[in-house]
């Protein structure tokens, strides 16, 4: 079932708690995820962030990348009281750490978005892709995903960019943990567990 508590703030204390561990296990333990309250307390933003937003260093077997993740949630009213709903994510990969340069590739997901525009879940990358006698931009189109968890990120940075992780061998076992506890506890569907190799 979605996160529901009292207030807003215990709201968003569930999910923050819950991201914080799993970035320091296996992202970075050195700059924290900072929460970003609205003056009525019932939005808030969650990200890497000093005076303001950052992205974050992270070594690749392509050299230095920087990954910026934000996460804009909401609490509305529900009969148990107050239930989060998350607006907007955004998971950035960049060549450069200032957050506005442009993203290598980046995921996000737009709760406002007009039903005639264009996939609210989507992935944009700097690249063109030959199309027909023409050529599509990747990073203007907007490409469909589907809902894209952190976890599915922190894999492809992991699995496909060769980024260490902070807690090693047991990475595995940490995104898993977490993606159960994600899908069981904070939406109410049932996890599979993705097989071991060689099952």
């Amino acid at each position: 079932m979605p996160i529901i508590e009292r207030t807003p703030q215990r709201c968003f204390l569930v999910f923050t708690e819950h991201l914080r561990q799993l970035i320091a296990a296996t992202i970075t333990g050195t700059f924290p995820l900072s929460e970003r309250p609205s003056p009525d307390g019932r939005r808030m933003v969650l990200s890497f962030r000093e005076e303001a937003p950052i992205a974050v260093p992270i070594d690749t077997r392509f050299g230095r990348l920087f990954f910026y993740l934000g996460h804009a949630l909401e609490a509305v009213v529900d009969p148990g009281g107050y239930r989060l709903r998350t607006q907007q994510y955004w998971y950035r990969l960049q060549r450069e750490p200032d957050r506005q340069a442009t993203a290598a590739i980046r995921w996000e997901y737009d709760t406002t978005t007009p039903r005639d525009r264009y996939a609210r879940h989507h992935a944009q990358m700097a690249a063109a892709l030959a199309l027909g006698d023409g050529e599509l931009d990747l990073n203007k189109a907007h490409l469909p995903t589907g809902w894209v968890t952190v976890e599915e990120v922190i894999r492809f940075l992991i699995v496909d960019l060769g980024v260490d992780p902070p807690c090693g061998e047991a990475w595995p076992e940490v995104i898993t943990d977490s993606e159960t506890r994600f899908y069981e506890d904070f939406t109410g569907k049932r996890y599979k567990v993705p097989p071991v190799d060689g099952e």
